[in-house]
């Protein structure tokens, strides 16, 4: 004898299953598993099928109708009923005793199963004792994969598309699932761990028992077994899903419903991708519009509803600029595809800003938060820069990522002022970084500039060799010829407020010896230390020196 009903009860598997009716059909033999999908479900059978419902498909059905299904139902020669109340698809029960009206009549299995009791580890375990192990898996494909359309159908591409699958297929599989974005960051989860994916050293590639077009890798979290499938977008947006064995071991179907809910996904994300692609490149043009002041008022008011902006609020623009550390500073297509991933990191990071791409460059508005100082900003963007940076560096890119901040401003109309400002401060970057000797300095906003504006003004740095004084020349002169440390003793001088004693600690020297090296500077280069003006100048020339030698 075939596997029956009165095995399914008697294998304790489902123990909270209670047979209402149909004792008399316990040895009918059980086929195949089907779930009901549509009213007429009758017209797709083979015979032989367990059916399971809720009985929600039959909510637009009158009384009538649904009693003709059942009956056809009965008819096609299926082996059992599995059903699982739900109040909200059958209220007043009056569903759930016409069919069981029509099991007793022909005597057929109805068995019914708790609302917390989900379809598919029944299914499961039915498949594979009615069929072997490669005609139950083709079997679970179908079902599973066409249980994921509905989710791509349903939702036409929205946001919630990726979500739905991710929950579903936790359900199906009765473990933990949470999908990452390419930067590890979270995107969807089903518990309550929103935390970064952290890929550990002793991951290695694992091969499940299927046919696979998916790179599956596998590695501990904590105690549990954590398998890490990654996948692509149109051969370039990486996408990572998990699922960690907390409730029970992974087997062979399980793999079905993960390709299944992978290769849905992916559709699903050429479709939201499609979608954001039309949106993001319309935006783009209003914003670039905007920030160029390339529109009339009226245009100008008109674009700036559409971004949701008002005139009553105050806006600051931030550029972020992404520079590559070769040589001929030229962007290759990974380049770019770089700049495209730091984008997603930081459309993440900030998520109501407005923020859009040229190129290399990305630009944001964002609305000022009124109980925020400039100096908190500031170190916010500076986390910000962190945060982007150690991203860089765990994909081993050579992206220098930096972030000029312009002023805030009262209203749309003049964001082209704070969007120049942005634009100059990530073009004084490299002079701060030459003046100051941080060549990490990453962050700089315009206001905070300064004296250093001036430099920034200058394209062609070496016009600047002019602005350094004779006197100075003539000390650059003698320390190149005799090996000297006269310049790194002035200026360790000036910079410690003219102390010899200061001078002397800074340097670890006596202070008889740094007493010795002024004496002969002033004798080479004639400076008066006691001349502010001259000393302001000297100061002046040592930094533009110091930026043509590094220009050079």
């Amino acid at each position: 004898m075939g596997y029956t009903v009165r095995k399914l009860l008697e294998s304790e598997q489902f123990p909270k299953m209670k047979l209402l009716c149909g004792e008399k059909g316990l040895d009918l033999e059980v086929k195949g598993i089907r779930i009901i999908e549509i009213e007429d479900m009758e017209r797709y059978l083979t015979g032989g099928e367990i059916l399971i419902t809720s009985l929600q498909v039959y909510l637009s059905c009158s009384d009538r109708e649904v009693e003709q299904h059942f009956e056809d139902l009965v008819k096609s020669d299926i082996s059992g009923f599995i059903v699982k109340k739900r109040k909200e698809y059958d209220p007043t029960g009056r569903r759930l005793s016409l069919l069981e009206k029509h099991c007793k009549k022909y005597e057929i299995p109805l068995v019914e199963i708790p609302g917390d009791l989900y379809y598919w580890g029944i299914i499961r375990h039915v498949m594979m004792q009615v069929f072997d192990k490669d005609t139950a898996r083709l079997k679970y494909f179908k079902i599973t994969h066409d249980n994921f359309n509905t989710f791509i159908l349903k939702n036409n591409g929205s946001s919630n598309t990726a979500s739905d699958i991710i929950k579903f297929l936790s359900i199906m599989i009765e473990n933990p699932v949470v999908l990452y974005y390419g930067n590890l960051n979270c995107m969807v989860s089903t518990n309550l761990d929103n935390s970064k994916l952290i890929l550990s050293d002793e991951i290695q590639p694992y091969k499940p028992n299927i046919i696979t077009k998916f790179q599956y890798m596998k590695q501990m979290k904590g105690s549990r077994v954590q398998y890490v499938v990654k996948f692509a977008i149109l051969n370039e947006v990486e996408i990572y899903i998990t699922i960690t064995e907390e409730n029970r071991e992974l087997i062979e179907l399980d793999y079905m419903a993960i390709e299944n809910a992978i290769i849905n996904l992916q559709y699903g994300f050429l479709s939201e991708f499609a979608q954001d692609e039309v949106k993001k490149k319309y935006q783009r043009d209003i914003i670039h519009n905007i920030l160029n002041g390339l529109l009339s008022s009226k245009e100008m008011t008109e674009a700036a509803a559409q971004l949701g902006m008002k005139e009553s609020d105050t806006y600051r623009v931030v550029d972020f600029h992404t520079i590559t550390k070769n040589v001929q500073r030229k962007y290759t297509k990974e380049q770019l595809h770089e700049v495209g991933v730091i984008e997603g990191e930081l459309m993440h990071l900030l998520p109501d800003a407005l923020i859009y791409r040229n190129m290399d460059q990305i630009v944001m508005i964002q609305q000022v938060d009124s109980n925020q100082t400039e100096l908190e900003y500031q170190k916010e963007m500076e986390e910000i820069e962190e945060v982007i940076q150690r991203s860089i560096l765990y994909r081993k890119k050579d992206t220098d990522f930096q972030i000029g901040i312009g002023k805030s401003v009262e209203g749309y109309q003049r964001l082209k002022e704070s969007y120049y400002e942005a634009s100059q401060a990530i073009k004084y970057i490299e002079i701060i970084r030459l003046v100051t000797g941080d060549k990490n300095k990453s962050v700089v906003h315009y206001s905070n500039l300064g004296f250093f504006q001036i430099f920034g003004k200058v394209d062609d740095m070496t016009e600047l060799e002019r602005c350094i004084p004779e006197t100075l020349k003539k000390l650059y002169l003698y320390d190149d010829e005799h090996k000297g440390e006269l310049i790194t003793t002035l200026q360790m001088y000036l910079r410690n407020n003219q102390s010899i004693k200061k001078t002397a600690g800074a340097m670890f020297v006596h202070y008889r010896t740094i007493s010795y090296r002024l004496e002969k500077i002033k004798q080479i280069s004639g400076i008066n230390f006691d001349n502010a003006n001259e000393v302001l100048a000297v100061s002046n020339g040592l930094i533009i020196y110091k930026m043509l030698k590094e220009i050079e």
